[in-house]
C-alpha cells in the first residue's frame, strides 16, 4: 500500500490558502483524527476503550496516547475543559486548531459564492433566508450551490435514508468526444450566464463513482471554471486506486467518504494510511453512529419510517440534504431544472423545491433556458399580479400596533412607526392573502412599496412554485 507523502499532503494545504501542520504533527494529527472516526461510528469501541484504552487503541494499531485524547471519552474530563478548569494536551490542541481552519476555509469559501446575474444574487440570498426560517441557521452553512451536475442515471448504493429518493442505477453519462463537446458547452454556457461556479458537485442523487468517468468530467470543470468540484461517495473502497488518485487530486474539504457500516469503515481504514485520510471527510452513516440521530426525515427515510425511528426515537429532524440554490443539470435524460432547499413535507418530500424545469439539446439552449428562467423566476420586487402571503412556514400574530411572525427558529415584530405608520395594517393584508402588491399599494399608499420589497428581500413573502410537475412551473398571473 502507497501513502500519500506528508509533502504532497502541505503542498494541497499550501494550494488552499491555508498553513500546513508541522511534518512531525502530520502523522500525530492523523492518528487523533482516526481515533474520532473509529469512535463516531462503533458503539463497541466507545463501550470498550473507557476500560482499557491502550489495549484497545494497541489492538487497531491506533498510535494516540489515551491520556491526551481523555477530554474525547472522559466526560468528566471534557466537563473540566469546558469549565476552563483544563487544558487539552499540546498536540490535542494544536489538532483541534488545524481542524478548526479547516472549517473556517469551508465557511470562507461558502461566503465567496456570488452569481454574476443581480437578479440570481438577490434570489439565491432569499432562498438563504427562507431556508434559515424553515430549518434554522447553523455553524456550517449550505452552500447553496449554483449549478451542479448528474452524470448518471440512479444510483447502485441504494441508502435506505438517502433523502433524494434515486431509482437503481440506469444510465451513465460517458465521456464520448460527442459527450465530453457538450458537456463542456453546458460549463461554458453556466459561466456566460451566471458566472464562474466553482463550488460544484458533480453527483446528487448518484454516487459519482457509479459513473467511470468521473475523473474526466470533473478535470473537464476544473479547467473551465477554476476548481476541482467537491465529491462524495459511498463507494471509496470499490476500487481503492481510483479512490487513491482522487485523494492526491482533492484538496481540503473537497472529499467525503460516506461510511454507511463498521464494516466499510474497516476496509477504508485497510486501505488507506491515517495521512491519506487527513483531509478526506470520514462521515458516519450508520446505525449506532454518534451521527445516526442527525439523518433528515427526508426522501427514503419518509418510507422506512420504522427504521427511521430506530436512528431518531424522537421528534423527526426536517433539515434538508439539498444544497443547491440555482440550476441543476441531469446530464443522462438532458433536463435543467431550478431548485432549491427547503424543509421536507408532503408536497416537497426531498426537501428541495423544484420552481422549473426543461429540457435542452446543446450549449445554445442551455444559455437560453437559464435567461429565461432567470427572467421568469427572479423578480427583484414581489409580482404585483399574484396575491400576497407570508411563507407558510410563519405564523402571523396581529398586535395593536404592527405584527410579529413566527417559525420554529425566529420570532420577528414588526411595529409602526413615523416612516412606516401602516405596519399593522399591512401584516393583516398579506396575511389574508387577498392581495396583490399593486393593491397593497392602492390601499396604504406608495410609501408601502420600499417596506413590502424589504420585506421580500428577507424572505419572509411566499414565493413558493404554484404548480409542481413535467414541464415548465407556471407562475400565478
Amino acid at each position: 500500500m502507497t501513502s500519500t507523502s506528508s509533502q504532497s499532503l502541505a503542498d494541497r494545504i499550501w494550494e488552499a490558502g491555508l498553513t500546513p501542520p508541522d511534518p512531525g504533527d502530520v502523522p500525530r494529527f492523523a492518528h487523533i483524527k482516526r481515533f474520532t472516526e473509529r469512535w463516531a461510528v462503533e458503539p463497541a469501541f466507545r463501550a470498550s476503550f473507557p476500560s482499557d484504552p491502550a489495549r484497545v487503541a494497541s489492538s487497531l494499531n491506533l498510535k494516540v496516547d489515551p491520556e491526551d485524547l481523555r477530554p474525547f471519552w472522559d466526560l468528566h474530563a471534557r466537563e473540566k475543559i469546558l469549565r476552563h478548569e483544563a487544558q487539552y494536551a499540546p498536540v490535542v490542541k494544536r489538532f483541534l486548531d488545524f481542524t478548526r481552519q479547516l472549517g473556517r476555509h469551508r465557511i470562507d469559501t461558502i461566503t465567496k459564492i456570488q452569481p454574476a446575474d443581480p437578479r440570481f444574487a438577490k434570489w439565491r440570498t432569499r432562498q438563504i433566508y427562507r431556508l434559515n426560517l424553515e430549518v434554522g441557521a447553523t455553524l456550517s452553512p449550505n452552500p447553496h450551490i449554483l449549478a451542479s451536475y448528474e452524470l448518471s442515471r440512479g444510483c447502485s448504493v441504494g441508502c435506505w435514508f438517502c433523502s433524494v429518493s434515486p431509482p437503481r442505477l440506469e444510465d451513465v453519462f460517458r465521456h464520448s468526444p460527442e459527450n465530453a463537446r457538450l458537456w463542456c458547452e453546458i460549463l461554458e454556457a453556466v459561466r456566460q450566464v451566471i458566472g464562474l461556479a466553482p463550488q460544484s458537485i458533480c453527483y446528487y442523487g448518484t454516487d459519482p463513482f457509479d459513473n467511470p468517468d468521473y475523473e474526466r468530467f470533473t478535470q473537464d470543470f476544473s479547467e473551465i471554471h477554476g476548481e476541482m468540484p467537491y465529491t462524495s461517495t459511498a463507494l471509496p473502497v470499490r476500487d481503492v486506486e481510483r479512490t487513491r488518485r482522487l485523494i492526491a487530486r482533492s484538496g481540503p474539504n473537497d472529499l467525503r467518504f460516506s461510511v454507511l457500516s463498521i464494516g466499510i469503515l474497516n476496509k477504508i481504514h485497510a486501505a488507506f494510511s491515517p495521512e491519506e485520510l487527513l483531509l478526506v471527510d470520514v462521515s458516519p452513516r450508520n446505525e449506532g453512529s454518534t451521527e445516526s440521530h442527525h439523518l433528515n426525515f427526508a426522501g427514503r427515510a419518509r418510507e422506512h419510517v420504522k427504521t427511521y425511528q430506530r436512528h431518531q426515537p424522537g421528534e423527526p429532524r426536517l433539515d434538508t440534504s439539498s444544497c443547491r440554490s440555482g440550476f441543476s443539470f441531469n446530464m443522462v435524460d438532458r433536463v435543467i431544472r431550478l431548485t432549491s432547499p427547503c424543509a421536507p413535507d408532503d408536497r416537497w418530500p426531498n426537501g428541495e423545491r423544484v420552481y422549473d424545469e426543461a429540457t435542452f439539446e446543446d450549449g445554445a439552449d442551455v444559455r437560453r433556458i437559464l435567461e429565461g428562467m432567470i427572467s421568469l423566476h427572479m423578480a427583484t420586487a414581489p409580482d404585483e399580479q399574484r396575491p400576497l402571503r407570508f411563507q407558510r412556514s410563519l405564523q402571523f400574530e396581529p398586535m395593536a400596533h404592527g405584527f410579529k411572525l413566527n417559525s420554529r427558529y425566529l420570532r420577528q415584530r414588526f411595529e409602526d412607526t413615523d416612516e412606516t405608520p401602516f405596519m399593522g395594517r399591512l401584516g393583516c393584508l398579506i396575511s389574508s392573502g387577498r392581495h396583490t402588491a399593486g393593491q397593497a399599494i392602492g390601499i396604504l399608499g406608495p410609501d408601502c412599496a420600499d417596506t413590502l420589497n424589504h420585506l421580500f428581500q428577507l424572505g419572509l413573502l411566499d414565493d413558493e412554485p404554484v404548480t409542481k410537475g413535467s414541464g415548465p412551473l407556471v407562475a400565478i398571473q
